[in-house]
């Protein structure tokens, strides 16, 4: 078993916390670490969906074949590791993990953001559907913040995978 932590980055405006909904899914490209061969479509993992094993015991978020090798993968997120990104006093979220997944053979190479995502203004107003999906490239969202009078953003979001 391999933990992976996803790690992100961002540049904001006015933006003081960004974060997940709790029924949030991990929109992941998987690669299987028996033959390396990356899926190209995307893969919804949920922390509150379990998939029984086939072929042995246990429950896992997530299970796959590879269309390659056949060989058998699960993914599991680590209950109590999904944190909240803060940023600093400049305008920035500095790489911070958000989630570990527990990775038997498989681990993810890309994340795909797309919508579901809370962000807090520095006025203290709190943004429920930020919605990365809207963006042309998925890495930024705009909005405007009525109570304080400032517009507000999350640019620039980067996505980083780390063993941990």
């Amino acid at each position: 078993m391999v933990k992976i932590a996803l790690s992100l980055t961002a540049e904001v405006e006015n933006i003081v916390e960004l974060y997940t909904s709790p029924e949030y899914e991990w929109n992941l490209k998987l690669q299987c670490t028996n033959c390396n061969e990356v899926d190209d479509k995307w893969h919804a993992i949920s922390p509150d969906e379990q998939v029984q094993g086939k072929g042995g015991p246990g429950s896992f978020n997530y299970q796959m074949k590879c269309k390659f090798c056949s060989n058998v993968s699960t993914i599991d997120v680590v209950r109590d590791s999904i944190k909240h990104l803060k940023s600093n006093d400049n305008d920035l979220m500095e790489k911070q993990p958000i989630v570990v997944f527990d990775c038997r053979g498989v681990e993810p190479v890309a994340f795909d953001p797309q919508s579901d995502w809370i962000a807090k203004s520095v006025g203290g107003y709190t943004f429920e559907s930020v919605d990365f999906s809207e963006d042309e490239n998925g890495d930024a969202w705009f909005g405007y913040d009525d109570t304080a009078k400032v517009s507000v953003s999350v640019t620039d979001l980067k996505s980083s995978f780390e063993r941990v």
